[in-house]
């Protein structure tokens, strides 16, 4: 009986994994379509990416405050799950960390938000610049490897 029990646990989790990652796969779909439409129509580079975070920020506030538990609609956990973890997350992450700041702000935790926005910017700047650092050596490396290997 354990063994079923278990069985069953598993089943729930995978379930919960294959919802957001289906979820995922079609908030990326959309982010790429109309990331490459947006870029078709101007050329600004900017304009994809900020119109990509502002309407999937707008999309998950709505979808979270719609569907809220204590609300007239609610949509149950795995709906929820599906739709702001994965297709809200594969469209962009910016909408999380937009959502996670707006509670914070909403519950009063001043020092939340704030360390929520001053660490993720900062830690993610230069987590780039590390990023860049890194990959620097990289494509001198690469022809070198490959002039080695020609020979």
């Amino acid at each position: 009986m354990k063994a079923d029990g278990a069985n069953l646990y598993d089943l729930v989790w995978m379930r919960r994994y294959f919802l957001v990652a289906i979820g995922g796969g079609i908030g990326s779909l959309m982010r790429f379509a109309i990331a490459q439409w947006v870029f078709s129509v101007s050329r600004w580079a900017l304009l994809p990416i900020l119109l990509i975070n502002v309407s999937g920020c707008f999309a998950i506030s709505f979808l979270n405050f719609v569907s809220d538990p204590s609300g007239d609609i609610y949509l149950g956990p795995r709906s929820r799950l599906f739709l702001l973890v994965g297709v809200c997350g594969g469209y962009t992450t910016f909408s999380s960390f937009s959502l996670i700041s707006f509670v914070a702000a909403r519950h009063g935790a001043l020092a939340d938000l704030w360390l929520n926005i001053g660490l993720s910017h900062i830690l993610c700047l230069i987590s780039v610049w590390v990023g860049a650092i890194v990959a620097a050596p990289f494509p001198h490396a690469s022809r070198a490897l490959l002039r080695a290997l020609r020979r």
